[in-house]
């Protein structure tokens, strides 16, 4: 079959092909096009004799980030907070201990505000030395928040491009003190619900236990704190990478920053919010992702949605357009959606990217330039 001749439901069946020893136990995939999903596909397993279906919740890792940004935008939009204020000023802690030396970084601390953090260019490293480490005491989700928040800055705001869990433990601790509510009911009520996402889920329980997959290649396995997979680390649900769904729910979702958003009339946020949200940030100074070994001389990130914008050899694929939006995870998730086609991807697996970079990254890309091959026909 000639590529062009090709349709959504061909190109989604090669994900049939990743399931193999070394590839991931299971996977699923959806796409968006002309205003609803037009084709899913679904291949392997989910944990040991569960086959992936449709209704199969996959740790969506860091493809949580654009559902926590959402939230925090949610009360910019309504005048709770506002986009260039300073973080210290709802979490004073924040910005109480600066460093005594001007030359360091963290002496600038105090100037950090809500938008360099959901861009990544607050400061704030990646993430807590040996955090996989750590959980071997099962830290509660306030121990585990302020040691990320109360980390010192590494560069000077503004100046890199460093992606952070950090800053998203600051925003949704941040969240929380302007809404006065808990993280992931805010999330439910001002984002989830009004956009018709009942398969994002936080701290799955009781039936929706039996829909989570296994996810393969977490670390500390076999333990109470195993990641990902053990109660402990579900009830955790860390702003930065607890969220748990399916492809069509994560498609969806991704669709609903689309320009034409007819298929949303009750989304949370206005024109305004989804340009910020989806349009670069950072205005072009390097950075990367630091356990991707990612580096970029031009970054490019919007509050929440990475976006591709001139980087090459990215994991969306060559042929999706410089405005193209995204989010991997950890837990082997993409999603993207591109304005300048009207077409989004979710593809969701349960194996970690630490050991499987090579393998997966090169499908993303293969996938994502398939899909458009079918939209330009």
């Amino acid at each position: 079959m000639a590529e062009n001749e090709r349709t959504f439901d061909d190109v989604l069946a090669d994900i049939e092909e990743w399931v193999t020893p070394r590839g991931v136990p299971g996977v699923a995939a959806a796409v968006w096009h002309g205003g609803r999903i037009v084709a899913t596909h679904e291949a392997g397993q989910a944990r040991d004799g569960v086959t992936v279906t449709p209704e199969t919740l996959f740790a969506l890792a860091s493809v949580t980030k654009p559902f926590a940004a959402a939230t925090v935008i949610s009360l910019v939009e309504e005048g709770v907070i506002a986009l260039d204020d300073r973080a210290g000023a709802y979490l004073p802690a924040f910005a109480d201990a600066p460093a005594d030396d001007p030359a360091d970084p963290d002496s600038e601390r105090g100037t950090v505000t809500v938008r360099q953090l959901l861009c990544h260019v607050s400061g704030l490293p990646e993430d807590i030395a040996g955090r996989d480490d750590r959980l071997v005491a099962r830290p509660g989700f306030d121990t585990l928040t302020d040691a990320l928040v109360n980390l010192p800055l590494t560069t000077r705001p503004g100046e890199v491009l460093r992606y952070s869990n950090a800053g998203y433990a600051a925003l949704a601790r941040l969240a929380e003190t302007a809404g006065g509510d808990a993280f992931w009911p805010m999330t439910r009520s001002r984002v989830l619900d009004p956009l018709g996402l009942d398969d994002i889920v936080f701290r799955p329980s009781g039936p929706e236990l039996d829909r989570v997959a296994h996810l393969a290649g977490a670390a500390n396995p076999g333990t109470d704190h195993e990641s990902y997979n053990s109660a402990y680390w579900r009830d955790l649900a860390i702003p930065w990478g607890g969220l748990f769904g399916t492809p069509a729910a994560a498609v969806r979702f991704a669709a609903s920053f689309l320009p034409d958003t007819g298929a949303f009339p009750d989304h949370p946020l206005g024109p305004a919010a989804i340009a910020a949200m989806t349009t670069d940030q950072v205005h072009g100074v390097p950075g990367g992702v630091e356990s991707g070994k990612v580096w970029w001389e031009r970054a490019a990130w919007g509050l929440g949605w990475e976006i591709k914008g001139t980087k090459t050899n990215h994991w969306t694929g060559q042929t999706t357009s410089p405005e193209t939006f995204c989010h991997f995870g950890q837990a082997g998730t993409l999603v993207w959606a591109d304005p300048a086609r009207d077409v989004a991807l979710a593809v969701l697996a349960n194996r970690t990217v630490t050991r499987m970079w090579g393998f997966i990254l090169p499908r993303w890309a293969r996938l994502s330039d398939a899909v458009v091959a079918v939209v330009d026909g």
